[in-house]
C-alpha cells in the first residue's frame, strides 16, 4: 500500500534512493527533503512546500551580502581609476581628454550588456579597450610612449573593474533575489559599499559618483532581466538559481513519471536529469526557481504552458514537448509545427484548429481531445499513439491551399460531410496496420519473389494477401503491405532489402527491366487485382502493375517518414483510371436484357449498385475503383453464373464489396444501398 506523508513536516528528511511509488505528500512540507535516485512514481505533492529550510536561507541571504560587499568594493576600485581622469593635472596635461574615452568605453560596454547580456558586452568592452589603446597612441603624438602606454593601462583597468562590479552586482541582487525574491536589499548594500569608499578617499568628482551608481545600477537591471528569464542573462540567471537550491529539495536523477505537483511551491527545488515522464505542473508556483537542468522545464515557454495550459492562438514552432503533461491544455490555433509531442498526454486537450504539420506524435496520448480543423500535413505518428474516443469532425492535410485555391484537401471531402463518431480512430488504425516498400527502378521479379519468400518465413503472418496495393510511381514501384498491429516494421523492411539484394541476378536490374518489358505481354490488366498480380508474378515471372498514379496531399501527410513510424498513407489514393466507369457500364450493357417482371433482373441490380458507389462521397478514389472492378467482375459472372470458375470469382467480388462497404460510416448511402442490392445480385447469380 502506497505511503501517505499528507500534511506532515517532512523538512530536512533524505528519502534517498527508496521506492515511493503512488505515495501521497499533499500539503507536505517537503523543504530541503532529499529525493535523489527515488521511485516516485504517480507521486502526488498536490499545494506541497519545497524549496529551501530557514537555516538554509539564512547562509545563503548572508552569502549574498558579502557578494554585495565584494560589489560595492570593485566599484569604489574603479570608481577610484575614472576620477583620475577628471583631476585638473589629467586634463591639462592632455590635448585629446582621455577620460572622455574611458566614458565612451564604458557606455559600449552598457549599451552592450543591456542589448546582448554580460558576456557578450564583455567582448565588446575588450575591443573597446583596444579601440581606447589605439586612441591613447594618438596621444602619444603630444606626450611621450611610455606615458601613452600608462594611459592605456589604466583606462584598461578602469573598464575592467567596472565590467567585474557589475558582474558582482549581477550575481549578488539575483542571487538574493531568487533566494528572497528581493534583490534590492543586496543592490543597496553595494551602492551604500561603493558610496563609502569614494567618501573616505575624498573622490568628489560628479562623474566618478555617476559611475558608481551607473554600475550598481546595471548590476541591477541584468540581475533583475535574468530572473525574468531573458535568455541574454542566461548565465547570470544559471548562476543564481543553482546558488538558490543550494540545500534545497532535491529530486535529482528521481523517476517522476506521471508524478503530481498541482498547486505545489517549487522554489529552490533541483529536478536536474530526473524523469519528468508527464509529471504535473499545473497551477505550481516558482516553478521558474527551481533548478530544472537540460529537461523542457528549461524552456520558458514550455514551463508558462505546463503551469497555466493556456496556448491558446500561440506559436510552438520547433518547441520540445516530449514526455509532456499536456492534460485538458487549450491549444485551439496553436502553432506546432514540427514540435515534439513524443510519449506526450494530451488527453482532453483542444487542438481544434492547431496546426500539427510535420508534428512527432509517437507514442503520445491523444484520447479524448478535440481535432475538429486540425491541420495533419505529414505529422508522424506510429502504433503506440493513442486516439482512443477523439472528437473529431473534420482535419485538413494540407497547412497552405493548392496553388490558386482555396482547397486544403479536407476530410471528409465534402464540406457538409462529418466523421461520424469513432471515424477518425479507425482511419488512423488502418494507416497504422500497414508498411510501404518502396522499389527503385521498378520491380525484377526473381529479386521480388525472393524477397517475399524470404518475408514470409520470417513473418508468418505476412502471404500474398497482406499485399493491399502494388502502385507504379515514376519509374518506382510502391507496395503496401497490410501487417498485424506491433509488427517490427524496421526488421520487415531490412529482410525485405537483404532479400531482394540477394535475390538480383548478375545481369544489372536496369538491363534485366528492359530486357523483360520487350519479352513480357501483360495480359488483362484491368481484370488482375493486387493479389493476382504478386500470384501471377510468383507462378511466371511477369510484372503487374496497377496504373500510374499521381501524388497526392494526402499520401504526403500520410507516407511513412521512416521505417519504424507511419505518419499515415493516402488510403484516399487515386488510381486514375479513367476509363473505369465506361468499362464497366459497357460489361453491364453485354448482359441479356432481363425478362418482364415487377422485381428488376441482373442488370438492373448492378446498374444501381454501380450507380450507388459512384455518388458515394465518403469512398476514395482507390476504393471506387476497386469497387468498380468487382462489379464489372459481377456482370463478367452474369454471363454464365453456373460455371465453377465463375463462381468463385462472383465470391471474392461479394467479399471484396462487402469490405468495403463495411469500412463506410453507417450512415453512407452505399451502405444502405449495398444492404439492398448485395443480397439479391448473389440470389441471382446463385452465390452463397
Amino acid at each position: 500500500m502506497p505511503k501517505d506523508f499528507s500534511g506532515k513536516n517532512l523538512r530536512g528528511r533524505n528519502f534517498k534512493g527508496q521506492n515511493l511509488t503512488g505515495a501521497k505528500f499533499i500539503g507536505a512540507d517537503i523543504r530541503g527533503a532529499n529525493f535523489t535516485n527515488a521511485i516516485l512514481r504517480e507521486a502526488d505533492f498536490t499545494r506541497a512546500k519545497a524549496g529551501l529550510q530557514r537555516r538554509w536561507t539564512i547562509f545563503l541571504v548572508t552569502i549574498s551580502l558579502f557578494l554585495s560587499v565584494i560589489s560595492g568594493l570593485m566599484s569604489a576600485r574603479a570608481t577610484l581609476w575614472i576620477a583620475d581622469f577628471f583631476t585638473p593635472d589629467m586634463i591639462k596635461q592632455y590635448t585629446i581628454r582621455p577620460g572622455v574615452i574611458v566614458l565612451i568605453v564604458l557606455a559600449i560596454f552598457f549599451i552592450a550588456t543591456i542589448r546582448r547580456g554580460l558576456g557578450a558586452a564583455t567582448d565588446a568592452g575588450a575591443g573597446a579597450v583596444a579601440v581606447a589603446v589605439a586612441g591613447a597612441g594618438t596621444v602619444a603624438v603630444v606626450v611621450t610612449a611610455a606615458g601613452a602606454g600608462a594611459l592605456a593601462a589604466q583606462g584598461a583597468v578602469a573598464v575592467a573593474g567596472t565590467v567585474q562590479a557589475a558582474a558582482a552586482a549581477a550575481v549578488a541582487v539575483a542571487a538574493a533575489g531568487a533566494v528572497t525574491g528581493v534583490g534590492a536589499g543586496a543592490a543597496a548594500v553595494a551602492l551604500l559599499v561603493a558610496s563609502a569608499v569614494a567618501a573616505a578617499v575624498g573622490v568628489g568628482v560628479p562623474g566618478a559618483a555617476a559611475a558608481t551608481g551607473a554600475m550598481a545600477g546595471l548590476g541591477i537591471y541584468v540581475a533583475w532581466r535574468a530572473l525574468a528569464g531573458d535568455e541574454k542573462h542566461a548565465l547570470i540567471r544559471t548562476v543564481a538559481i543553482a546558488f538558490a537550491a543550494t540545500g534545497g529539495t532535491s529530486f535529482r536523477n528521481a523517476d517522476l513519471t506521471d508524478a503530481n505537483f498541482t498547486e505545489a511551491t517549487l522554489k529552490s527545488t533541483d529536478f536536474r536529469t530526473a524523469n519528468l515522464t508527464r509529471t504535473c505542473f499545473h497551477k505550481t508556483e516558482k516553478l521558474d526557481r527551481a533548478r530544472v537542468g537540460n529537461s523542457i522545464l528549461a524552456d520558458t515557454h514550455v514551463r508558462q504552458l505546463l503551469i497555466t495550459r493556456d496556448g491558446y492562438n500561440k506559436s510552438y514552432v520547433g518547441t520540445d514537448f516530449q514526455g509532456a503533461n499536456l492534460t485538458g491544455v487549450d491549444l485551439n490555433k496553436a502553432n506546432l509545427k514540427q514540435a515534439n509531442v513524443s510519449e506526450a498526454t494530451l488527453h482532453q486537450a483542444n487542438l481544434e484548429f492547431a496546426n500539427l504539420t510535420e508534428t512527432q506524435a509517437l507514442a503520445t496520448d491523444f484520447t479524448e481531445a478535440y481535432f475538429t480543423g486540425a491541420c495533419l500535413e505529414a505529422w508522424n505518428i506510429d502504433a503506440t499513439t493513442k486516439l482512443d474516443r477523439v472528437d473529431c469532425r473534420f482535419v485538413f492535410l494540407l497547412e497552405y491551399p493548392k496553388p490558386g485555391t482555396d482547397d486544403r484537401d479536407r476530410r471528409p471531402h465534402h464540406i457538409t460531410k462529418c466523421f461520424e463518431p469513432g471515424d477518425f480512430e479507425k482511419l488512423y488504425k488502418k494507416i497504422m496496420e500497414t508498411v510501404q516498400i518502396l522499389l527503385k527502378d521498378g520491380i525484377n521479379p526473381e529479386a521480388f519473389v525472393a524477397a517475399f519468400q524470404k518475408l514470409m518465413r520470417e513473418f508468418p503472418e505476412i502471404t500474398p494477401d497482406s499485399i493491399q496495393a502494388i502502385e507504379k510511381k515514376g519509374d518506382d514501384i510502391l507496395m503496401t503491405l497490410n501487417v498485424l498491429e506491433g509488427t517490427d516494421k524496421g526488421k520487415l523492411e531490412q529482410s525485405w532489402d537483404e532479400g531482394y539484394q540477394a535475390g538480383l541476378p548478375a545481369q544489372s536490374q536496369a538491363e534485366k527491366l528492359r530486357s523483360q518489358a520487350r519479352e513480357i505481354e501483360i495480359h488483362d490488366q484491368n481484370r488482375l487485382d493486387m493479389k493476382e498480380i504478386l500470384l501471377f508474378m510468383i507462378e511466371r515471372f511477369n510484372v503487374k502493375i496497377i496504373n500510374e498514379v499521381n501524388s497526392t496531399s494526402e499520401s504526403k501527410a500520410m507516407n511513412p517518414t521512416n521505417s519504424n513510424n507511419i505518419t499515415a498513407r493516402d488510403i484516399n489514393q487515386s488510381t486514375l483510371n479513367s476509363d473505369i466507369s465506361g468499362t464497366v457500364t459497357n460489361s453491364i450493357n453485354q448482359l441479356p436484357a432481363s425478362p418482364p417482371s415487377d422485381k428488376p433482373g441482373i442488370k438492373e441490380l448492378l446498374t444501381q449498385l454501380q450507380a450507388a458507389i459512384e455518388a458515394e462521397t465518403n469512398l476514395s478514389k482507390e476504393d471506387e475503383a476497386e469497387a468498380l472492378e468487382q462489379v464489372k467482375a459481377l456482370a463478367e459472372v452474369g454471363k454464365n453464373p453456373q460455371e465453377s470458375t465463375m463462381q468463385k470469382a462472383g465470391k471474392t467480388a461479394m467479399k471484396i464489396l462487402k469490405g468495403t462497404i463495411a469500412g463506410l460510416p453507417s450512415a453512407a448511402t452505399l451502405v444502405e444501398a449495398g444492404s439492398k442490392l448485395l443480397p439479391a445480385i448473389a440470389n441471382l447469380l446463385f452465390l452463397p
